[in-house]
């Protein structure tokens, strides 16, 4: 008789175990992009992991304090520069073709790029 519920105890314990698994693989995957941000107060530059539809700015590691854009660099000038999205249109205001694009703030060019990080480097000091 104890041999019995032992038995049936363990294949309870195989059966959640099972049910565990299949929950865990039915869940939707939390997938995550790496980037380059600047943190725009200790003005540094780093890679960091963000989630698709992050609103910034976001915390900073090297701040403590949500002061972290993406970061852009000028393909003309070489400017790095975080990019901060525009305000909403007003109500009846007319959208110029740019809007939301990033725009490099020193030279206005508009072709950009993430800026690359040295090799190793998870982050650089900005002067």
């Amino acid at each position: 008789m104890g041999g019995k519920k032992v038995q049936i105890i363990v294949l309870l314990l195989i059966i959640v175990g099972a049910l565990g698994v299949i929950v865990k693989q039915l869940m939707p995957k939390q997938y995550t992009y790496e980037t380059v941000l600047i943190d725009t107060e200790a003005k540094v530059l780093y890679k960091a992991l963000v989630k698709p539809g992050t609103k910034f700015p976001v915390k900073s590691p090297y701040s403590k304090k949500k002061t972290a854009y993406p970061a852009y660099q000028c393909m003309k000038c070489g400017a790095i520069f975080p990019y901060t999205p525009p305000p909403p249109p007003k109500p009846g205001q007319e959208v110029p073709p740019d809007y939301g694009i990033p725009k490099c703030p020193q030279c206005g060019s508009l072709e950009v790029t993430v800026p690359k990080l040295p090799e190793g480097k998870k982050f650089i000091k900005l002067k």
